[in-house]
């Protein structure tokens, strides 16, 4: 079973593999930049359903691997 901290790995390093910045994905899912921190941090215990989705879906990982 994947941790939260397992989680958060798993948006940073699909993040880095594509070679984009936090600002990058923020611009391409349409939340900020700090939103973006805060999940790869896991600041950000439960974000939104919209903004697991779009996440996942730029990265191209499964949305209940973004956030709690």
């Amino acid at each position: 079973m994947k941790t939260q901290n397992d989680k958060r790995n798993v948006v940073r390093d699909a993040r880095q593999r594509k070679q984009w910045t936090q600002l990058e994905l923020a611009r391409r899912t349409g939340c900020s930049e700090s939103q973006i921190g805060k999940i790869e941090t896991g600041r950000a215990t439960n974000p939104a359903l919209w903004m697991r989705e779009a996440i996942a879906r730029e990265l191209g990982i499964g949305s209940w691997e973004v956030g709690v």
